[in-house]
């Protein structure tokens, strides 16, 4: 095989290194001193960065020195890198430490020329390492023989592969980081480097919704409803009202709502504080909204508690649903095709508020919320949080109402609460005082009781195994001759029993449920089994239901079976049939095609036959989403009666940091968003000035809405965001077209407030590069040299930088702001190795300039001291 010559080695690695805009002086200073050393004297090696890979750690550029076909590492680089422990004695040049273990300690001794590590002592002859005046190169195979670092070198791609059965420590370390990471995560701690402090502005943003539906039909009357939305923040509150007029019915105050909220998670008498239409959690029967105030000392996050609550319901097929607990998006599902779902609702210490939105298949968007009370209420130990509301019922009478209920954790597994409610005109007595108790008896076995005097007792008991079976028994007791609730039941017994089935074809959630209701001349008794899952492809709801009454000899049964088709050409087909055991026919026959059509388009096509009434239903039905706006059109042709409906909706946003208005198909009312304004900041004050201009191109490496940019993508606009949430944006900082410019803080945290943007200015920073020349004199000869520390420091003789030269001389620095600096060679270093430098050091300057200035002309010449 022929001689392999350095110089060969240095030509591969030019083809591979990257040029950059000092590539022809590189060229030239690398070039030249090569050539010449081989035209007068060779030293038998030489020194050039390759690449290094770690399995499970990466690549890194790596010193290496090449002396015929063998490669030498250079120790303390290698070890330094895996992070073991490695000291050198500049005097005698005795490398020492541990590897891995304290106990395995080692001594490489060069002058010695022996390697001693755990008692044993290696030969160590000096044509197997390399000494130069900045490293100590060992010969490749004594890594693995003695320390059991594998080590290839391949000389086609000129890299080092390392492999060990070892944990090393720097991989060790990485692993411990991620489990804390990943604890953080679990336990919500984040660590930004830019908090965006909440204001409370008197007045700012704006929001609006609006919304047409109109409806004709053959033998009924027509109906034209409008609904119109504004949300603003008043008082530094969110204020909303959502108007609705309807020509059927009259307008009045009762079917509108308006609600202002202030919110202060810091505070520690009033975190929230709510004004209008106001949600009380009444145990009495309230069938018109209260008008009034709401003070709670409750923060408006979430904060975990332990165990989940089983939520169950049911909407339209296949829609999506949203759960949000404390206005806190937690998870979604799609809905069966029967429209059953089913969530694992998390159990929060304090007032657990559960939220669900219904979202259509292509576009369709309910604006009700379910408000949900989860009969589970644990605060945090020792904290005692309380919730007081007052107003007036929206009824005839024009009822009082108000109610305060408290708190308290003796545990983290027992809360004790108790209050009093007040209705006027409630003839079993206007203050109903009540106590209630959340208990968690074993990990999986959760109590929680009520008892309000002279109206009920309440009790429920919930079990989940470890294979995620849910047993629930509710029992309820209510007082003869209470008034509160609105009507009159004696007792209420409850059972309910949940499971998952999984198969290799089938995977489903089971439940059997019994509902009995006791009242004083008679009872009534439901039960339901039901299974939904899919089956071989195809989603199936099955559920039968049952009711029994004393008063009837024979029982009501009927089965319902719906399943959805996912046929070729983006069809579904959705069957669904009922069935009566009591009359053994069929009652009802649903059959629907879907397709999308266009872009944003859907179309559907559906029959319905009600055997009982002998009613015919053909309907078409055509859905499309523009930017703005949502639209629809349904034509339901029947024997009995006939109807058409035409809808439109969409919102309008104002972002008042820059003057902008948007439109979108959603709601917008209540929601948050957040502006990303990043601008080139030239003069480093961290704020926008009228000289800076917007930087294009920039992006988020996570978001919580749905991202939109300006036409010349200088401003990010964040839209449909929950209020109350404390997040943390993510830069993506290689997004950015230059490498010169550096995002300083890319983690900013902040709070979303509703009704507004929230401006966010990121400062971008053009910085500067540096690079130059190192070379060595000896004998007349001058050449590059390697591994020598730069250091530069600012105008205010603070180090800013500190780089180490490459193998041939080269160093480079992309990272100084415009400003003054001073580049020496260190001084602890050139008093080690007994050299000198000339010039002592250089003076040179970055200045602004949007693209970030390049000084490139630094060359220092180190030779040995003359004495």
């Amino acid at each position: 095989m022929p001689q392999i010559t350095p110089t060969f080695f240095y030509l591969a690695y030019l083809f591979q290194r990257k040029i950059t805009k000092s590539g022809c002086f590189l060229i030239l200073s690398f070039l030249i001193p090569t050539f010449g050393i081989n035209a007068q004297e060779y030293q038998g090696y030489d020194e050039f960065p390759v690449v290094l890979n770690v399995p499970k750690l990466g690549t890194i550029e790596f010193p290496v020195a090449i002396k015929g076909q063998e490669a030498y590492l250079s120790v303390s680089d290698l070890f330094d890198f895996l992070k073991i422990k490695t000291e050198t004695d500049n005097t005698s040049g005795i490398i020492s430490g541990f590897y891995v273990n304290p106990e395995n300690t080692y001594q490489i001794d060069p002058t010695a020329g022996k390697i001693i590590y755990r008692g044993e002592t290696y030969p160590l002859p000096k044509e197997d390492f390399i000494k130069t005046p900045t490293s100590f190169y060992l010969k490749s195979d004594y890594f693995g023989r003695i320390f059991g670092l594998n080590t290839d070198f391949n000389f086609r791609n000129l890299s080092v592969t390392v492999e060990t059965e070892e944990e090393l420590p720097v991989i060790k370390q990485q692993r411990l980081d991620r489990m804390r990471k990943n604890l953080d995560q679990v336990k919500g701690v984040v660590k930004p480097d830019t908090i965006i402090e909440r204001k409370y502005p008197f007045l700012k943003g704006g929001m609006l919704d609006w919304g047409v539906i109109t409806t004709q039909q053959t033998n009924g009357p027509e109906d034209n409803r409008l609904s119109l939305g504004l949300g603003t923040m008043i008082a530094g509150g969110e204020a909303n009202a959502l108007l609705n007029y309807s020509t059927r019915v009259p307008f009045t105050s009762r079917n509108q709502f308006y609600q202002w909220k202030y919110v202060n998670n810091d505070s520690k008498v009033f975190k929230q504080v709510t004004a209008g239409k106001i949600f009380t959690n009444a145990t009495s029967s309230l069938f018109a909204p209260v008008v009034g105030v709401q003070l709670s000392n409750t923060p408006v996050r979430n904060r975990r508690s332990f165990g989940t609550y089983t939520l169950t319901d049911f909407t339209e097929p296949r829609w999506t649903v949203e759960l949000y607990v404390n206005n806190v998006l937690i998870d979604f599902t799609q809905a069966d095709a029967s429209g059953f779902y089913s969530f694992e609702v998390p159990l929060m210490y304090g007032n657990t508020s559960v939220n669900l939105k219904f979202y259509g298949p292509w576009g369709e968007e309910r604006t009700e919320d379910r408000m949900i009370n989860i009969p589970y209420n644990f605060v945090p130990k020792t904290e005692l949080e309380y919730t007081l509301s007052a107003g007036m019922v929206e009824n005839e009478e024009n009822d009082r109402f108000s109610r305060f209920n408290l708190n308290y954790g003796l545990t983290n597994g027992l809360t004790i609460g108790g209050g009093v409610e007040y209705l006027s005109e409630t003839e079993s007595g206007e203050f109903m005082p009540f106590i209630n108790s959340s208990l968690r008896l074993a990990s999986s076995l959760l109590f929680s009781g009520e008892y309000m005097y002279n109206v009920k007792a309440e009790a429920l008991l919930s079990y989940r195994s470890p294979s995620n079976l849910q047993l629930d028994l509710n029992y309820i007791k209510y007082d003869e001759d209470q008034t509160a609730i609105n009507y009159n039941y004696l007792e209420e017994r409850k059972i309910s029993l949940s499971a998952p089935i999984r198969s290799k074809h089938f995977n489903a959630f089971s439940r059997f449920s019994v509902n009995q209701i006791i009242l004083p001349t008679t009872e009534f008794t439901t039960a339901q089994l039901l299974l939904s899952g899919v089956v071989l492809g195809v989603s199936t709801n099955l559920t039968t239901y049952a009711l029994y009454n004393d008063r009837v000899a024979k029982p009501t049964v009927y089965t319902s079976l719906s399943q959805t088709y996912r046929l070729p050409k983006q069809f579904l087909f959705s069957p669904q049939i009922q069935y009566d055991f009591r009359t053994n026919n069929f009652t009802n026959l649903v059959l629907e095609v879907e397709r999308p059509i266009f872009e944003n388009g859907f179309v559907n096509i559906g029959y319905e036959n009600n055997f009982i009434r002998n009613a015919h239903i053909f309907e078409f039905g055509l859905r499309y989403n523009v930017n703005f706006a949502q639209t629809s059109m349904t034509s339901r042709l029947g024997n009995r009666n006939s109807s058409f409906v035409q809808s439109a909706r969409g919102s309008f946003l104002f972002d008042d940091n820059t003057g902008y208005i948007t439109a979108t198909n959603r709601t917008s009312v209540g929601k948050g968003g957040i502006t990303i304004i990043p601008f080139l900041d030239l003069n480093i004050n961290g704020k926008m000035d009228p000289m800076e201009k917007g930087v294009p191109g920039m992006e988020l490496k996570n978001t919580l809405g749905r991202l939109t940019y300006n036409e010349d993508e200088t401003v990010i606009r964040i839209t449909d965001i929950q209020p109350y949430i404390e997040t943390v944006l993510e830069i993506d900082p290689v997004s950015l077209d230059n490498i010169a410019w550096k995002v300083r803080n890319p983690k900013i945290a902040v709070e979303t407030v509703p009704n507004q943007f929230k401006a966010i200015y990121v400062p971008i920073e053009a910085m500067g590069e540096v690079s130059g020349m190192i070379f060595f004199k000896e004998d007349g000869t001058t050449k590059g040299l390697g591994r020598v520390i730069l250091n530069i420091f600012d105008e205010n003789g603070n180090e800013v930088a500190s780089i180490l030269s490459e193998s041939d001389g080269y160093f480079n620095y992309l990272g100084l702001p415009p400003g003054n600096y001073t580049a020496q060679i260190d001084s602890g270093q050139l008093e080690n190795l007994g050299y000198e430098a000339s010039p002592s050091e250089l003076e040179f300057k970055i200045e602004i300039d949007e693209y970030g200035d390049i000084v490139d002309t630094l060359e220092f010449v180190l030779e040995e001291k003359k004495h």
